[in-house]
């Protein structure tokens, strides 16, 4: 099984510290990891794609995903514009729409996004498909975003319903790569001290439920503990997709967790 990736680093302006760990794994059903993510202790990026096409197609379509993020988000000297964020995205849409029409053996090929940026007492997230962002603020764990997917599709509209075929819970209806334009969902949010945030694949939330990824996120355990857990129960679940995960905490500027009741390396 892989190891997690561990991140400890600040905010531009040192309001809080922020240590954030992500662990990806390939199941115990696929031959590979079509999932990419990055953890970024220069950009406080944090980033999960999903790829999708099968194989090869999905696991580039993922990489190339994250690769125009990053040189997007890098590439602008402001962390303050949440459309900097959108804007990468739209820019991996287009690049990875351009290849696959380039190169036939690759069309359908296509990826979820969801993307959280550290912006001193905020932070933006943009998504696109069913990677989803998390946060748990006490004992609380809200779903920060909405799956683009054909069931929620149908409870916004249900007049489509009889016109697309039956709703299941797992197709998406919005990807990145697919269509030559993608419309890419936004916010911006305060974040508090102790807050800490799960971004993952569908992968994790298909098979293990809020309830009980509640129960893992409210320990005392080290985030790099957490993700392994995690990563463990939805392998335990069936491990049926791969697994992806990144969890991010935000501390004081010491770099305390009072709600832990421990020091997390700083």
């Amino acid at each position: 099984m892989s190891e997690p990736i561990e991140y400890r680093g600040q905010t531009s302006w040192e309001t809080f510290r922020i240590h954030a760990v992500g662990h990806t794994d390939v199941g115990r059903e696929r031959d590979v990891n079509e999932d990419s993510m990055y953890v970024d202790p220069r950009l406080d990026l944090f980033l999960v794609c999903d790829g999708m096409g099968g194989h090869a197609s999905g696991q580039l379509a993922s990489q190339m995903a994250v690769r125009a993020i990053v040189e997007g988000v890098a590439a602008s000297p402001s962390k303050s514009d949440i459309d900097v964020l959108v804007r990468s995205l739209e820019a991996a849409n287009e690049g990875i729409y351009n290849y696959a029409d380039a190169n036939p053996e690759c069309r359908g090929m296509g990826t979820t996004a969801v993307a959280m940026r550290v912006d001193g007492t905020r932070l933006h997230v943009a998504h696109v498909g069913d990677s989803r962002l998390y946060r748990l603020r006490g004992p609380s764990l809200q779903q920060l975003t909405r799956d683009h997917s054909l069931s929620n599709l149908y409870a916004d509209k249900p007049e489509l319903e009889g016109r697309l075929g039956p709703a299941t819970s797992n197709v998406i209806v919005r990807a990145i790569g697919l269509e030559p334009q993608v419309a890419v969902e936004h916010r911006t949010i305060a974040i508090e001290e102790y807050d800490v945030f799960l971004l993952c694949c569908d992968g994790l939330s298909d098979l293990v439920d809020d309830a009980l990824i509640a129960g893992i996120m409210q320990t005392d355990a080290p985030l790099s503990v957490m993700a392994t857990q995690l990563v463990d129960l939805a392998n335990k679940n069936g491990g049926s997709d791969n697994i992806t995960v990144i969890l991010v905490a935000v501390l004081n500027k010491s770099g305390f967790h009072a709600e832990y009741k421990t020091t997390l390396g700083f």
